[in-house]
């Protein structure tokens, strides 16, 4: 009998949630959703890695871009995300902004299109390094920072082993070893 009264007794009074423009202001200390810059974005994942209730993930379109998406409804608003970016591509905001829509009509989904680009040595496309940040280094610019990761590893190799044995194209050949 207890249950059906507690019943009885919910539906007799009025609803208890919140209309949208009826919400209680956010306290100042509040995070607040993401923002995302595509532009410092290298998509390393160590955002989604970090992110405990899966709220940011990524997806591919093989050879044309990837998309970095953030689930508002899934964040827990601890900032790991935004702590653990390494190219500072993650902010945050005081409120939900009013940009957050999608094509799944729920406008709690941001995405971020992240578009590859072609390896001027091997083709391969590739995410490559923020210039802003290349430009934020201080180093002269080198044609190796619009190649790929396997591509900049190669030409940095090289450019040390020249270094190092101040060759001309000659290699040196060790006794024994294969030719």
């Amino acid at each position: 009998m207890g249950m059906l009264t507690t019943v009885l007794r919910n539906m007799l009074h009025p609803a208890r949630t919140r209309a949208p423009a009826d919400m209680p202001v956010a306290p100042a200390t509040f995070r607040g959703a993401l923002t995302h810059d595509a532009s410092l974005c290298t998509a390393c994942g160590t955002c989604a890695f970090v992110c405990a209730p899966k709220a940011i993930t990524f997806e591919e379109d093989p050879g044309k871009s990837v998309s970095w998406l953030f689930y508002l409804g899934r964040c827990s608003f601890c900032g790991l995300c935004l702590q653990n970016c390494p190219t500072q591509a993650i902010g945050n905001t005081a409120m939900v902004p009013a940009t957050m829509n999608s094509t799944t009509g729920d406008g709690l989904r941001l995405e971020s299109v992240i578009a590859l680009k072609r390896c001027p040595r091997c083709g391969r496309a590739h995410i490559p390094f923020p210039q802003s940040l290349m430009a934020d280094s201080g180093s002269a610019a080198r044609p190796e920072e619009s190649y790929c990761p396997d591509c900049r590893q190669w030409a940095t190799s090289d450019r040390l082993r020249r270094a190092f044995l101040a060759d001309d194209g000659v290699h040196p050949r060790r006794e024994g070893a294969p030719p």
